[in-house]
């Protein structure tokens, strides 16, 4: 007998793999990334208190059993990356092997304009941890002076809206000293527009 399994009627999008792009998806008391290939606005997810956007991600619609099972492959594997970071007990390794990882994947400006608190929620340290890592690592003085960096242009909170036909996507440059707070209000003027 062969199990036949019915898929909501609901798109379900996966950001291309064409482009080194992602998204971090801010959630309640976390943050996760969902890096190329990564599956995304699944009915299962809670609602996202951001999405803040990488690159230029594009979310193509995954409609293949096949191609939803190797998406959602693909969500795990970023999420057993970040996994392997949290596992580490000290914050200031988690800290810097973020940072690293972020560098190599979309290169130091990106890294540099992501704001502290939002990095922080990805690997469960203190946004005062990733300004010292920062400070350490690129050095950048004692207080991190990101602010008067350029904010990088690829970076930006957005939305993901799905209606029947195709995805439509509304975002805003996101500031390098951007509060949770703040982006969090940003995500809910563009969600209700």
């Amino acid at each position: 007998s062969r199990l036949e399994v019915a898929f909501p009627a609901e798109p379900l999008l996966a950001i291309s793999e064409q482009r080194k792009s992602g998204l971090i998806l801010c959630k309640e008391f976390h943050a996760e990334f969902a890096g190329p290939g990564a599956v995304v606005g699944s009915l299962v997810e809670p609602h996202y208190r951001a999405v803040i956007a990488i690159g230029s991600p594009q979310l193509v619609p995954v409609k293949s059993p096949e191609d939803r099972h190797k998406a959602y492959g693909r969500r795990i594997q970023w999420g057993r990356w970040l996994q392997k970071i949290v596992e580490s007990p000290e914050p200031t390794l988690r800290a810097e092997r973020l940072l690293s990882g972020f560098e190599e994947f979309f290169g130091r400006q990106v890294v540099i304009s992501l704001p502290s608190e939002v990095l922080a929620m990805l690997v469960g340290v203190f946004p005062s941890t990733i300004d010292t890592v920062r400070a350490q690592h690129w050095h950048l003085g004692k207080s991190g002076n990101t602010a008067f960096l350029p904010s990088s242009d690829q970076l930006k909170v957005t939305t993901i809206k799905l209606n029947q036909t195709l995805q439509e996507t509304t975002e805003v440059p996101l500031l390098t000293t951007a509060t949770i707070s703040e982006i969090q209000r940003t995500y809910a003027v563009l969600r209700s527009a």
